[in-house]
């Protein structure tokens, strides 16, 4: 299979930090964001990757090539307009056709069977298949669904399905799927493709699942996503110092903390539930909790 990554958005509500550096390859310890939904993809069947790309293209390019180099192939479709997550899947049609395909956004950390989605997503003979989760919170548009997994609608005024959950963004869907997208301006996959062909009585199915998801939209998620996953890898003491990272033997690092290659923490430094990006300096004696230090700001979150 192919996949695509969805990464032409300009982050506005991660800024100030997509100021410096664009939102699909913030650091995430150590990693670009979007590389963990490649990741992901690729363990399960994923051979070969698309992003999309609008907001300063070459910087994705740049570190997606360091962290991908030897791992899979990835190709990169520019849009100097953008397109929206339906037109940027369309405009990487060629890349895209000849066989089930994946796509998932760049934002986020998510896991769950994805094995047992694409297993399903071709037994019911799906046209597309979108994976659901819960939303108990109710934070995001409700997808309904219907008793024999069909898609009804979404948004609050859909007819009410057997059951309800909201879209992670990952999808699996059929070649045939790319000549049904709108062209000619940029569209919404979800409003002005998945939408209509529900009407249309199109096979467009649910895959209602549960796991992790780490939305890393605004300054307060980002840092919430990576203290998630400092809290997964609980061999580390919820603390994670990137390579070339300098830090004085006298500075207090965490808990909840990440230093990320080349900053720099000093002499009876703390820092605390926080991130530390690239180049930032934390100076002798000062405090860094609760948000995000990077070499031109402190964000708070």
């Amino acid at each position: 299979m192919k996949a695509m990554i969805l990464a032409a958005g300009l982050g506005t509500r991660l800024r100030p930090l997509t100021f410096e550096i664009p939102k699909p390859v913030v650091p995430v310890l150590g990693r670009p964001l979007c590389s963990y939904a490649m990741e992901f993809l690729h363990a399960h069947g994923a051979e070969a990757f698309v992003l999309n790309l609008h907001h300063e293209p070459e910087a994705v390019r740049r570190r997606v090539d360091a962290w991908a180099a030897g791992r899979f192939p990835v190709v990169y479709s520019i849009e100097p307009e953008i397109l929206g997550t339906g037109g940027g899947i369309r405009n990487a049609r060629e890349f895209l056709r000849g066989d089930t395909f994946l796509a998932a956004n760049s934002d986020a950390v998510v896991r769950f069977p994805l094995a047992e989605a694409v297993s399903r997503h071709r037994e019911t003979g799906a046209l597309a298949t979108l994976v659901l989760f819960p939303d108990p919170a109710k934070r995001y548009t409700p997808v309904r669904v219907r008793e024999d997994g069909r898609i009804g609608g979404f948004g609050i005024d859909a007819p009410a399905g057997a059951f309800d959950g909201f879209f992670t963004g990952y999808q699996i869907a059929e070649p045939e799927l790319l000549s049904r997208i709108p062209s000619g301006t940029p569209s919404c996959i979800v409003r002005d493709t998945y939408a209509p062909l529900i009407a249309q009585g199109a096979p467009v199915f649910a895959f209602m699942t549960s796991g992790p998801f780490l939305d890393f939209g605004t300054p307060a998620d980002y840092l919430a996503g990576v203290i998630a996953l400092l809290d997964y890898r609980k061999e580390s003491g919820s603390v994670y110092v990137g390579p070339g990272a300098a830090v004085d033997p006298g500075a207090v690092v965490g808990p909840d903390a990440a230093i990320e290659a080349g900053a720099a923490v000093g002499a009876r430094a703390v820092v605390r539930r926080a991130v530390v990006w690239p180049g930032a300096v934390v100076a002798p004696g000062q405090r860094i909790e609760d948000g995000i230090l990077t070499p031109a700001r402190f964000v708070p979150a």
